[in-house]
């Protein structure tokens, strides 16, 4: 067989045009998990002070106004009561922020991963083509030199 170019480049462009195609649609599946896995992380921040939508009062105003409805919180007062229940929210209002950004991040970890892969088996691809262009450069020399 003739070597003919135009087949490998045919070849190399199909690699090209898959690995585009598989990296938009990385790039597109990753952003629609950051937006999707930053929801829940707005929502824990905002949920401190932001009022509800039927006008009620955000977590610490609510909290803070209901040891002030007992007299453990106030203009000169502030029992250990108080203090331990607003430790205790900020803790775990701490640790479900973190929760939700470490989920986000391994998330896009992921996503990040298979994008350096797509790369890799890209680049790999693109050199077993050269190896092929090269083998048949080689067998259609020795066929040249043995019809001599």
């Amino acid at each position: 067989m003739a070597f003919d170019p135009s087949l490998f480049e045919q070849q190399r462009r199909g690699l090209q045009t898959d690995y585009a195609q598989q990296q938009a649609l990385n790039a597109y599946r990753r952003y629609l998990a950051e937006t999707t896995g930053q929801r829940p992380i707005t929502q824990l921040e905002e949920a401190a002070f932001k009022t509800t939508p039927s006008g009620g009062l955000g977590e610490v105003p609510r909290l803070t106004s209901a040891y002030a409805r007992r007299g453990l919180t106030g203009q000169g007062v502030r029992s250990g009561v108080y203090n331990r229940a607003l430790g205790a929210y900020a803790s775990e209002r701490a640790r479900s922020l973190g929760q939700a950004r470490a989920d986000l991040a391994g998330q896009l970890r992921g996503y990040d991963l298979a994008q350096a892969q797509g790369l890799e088996n890209y680049q790999q691809s693109l050199a077993d083509l050269e190896s092929d262009k090269s083998r048949q450069i080689a067998a259609d020399a020795a066929a040249l030199l043995a019809l001599r």
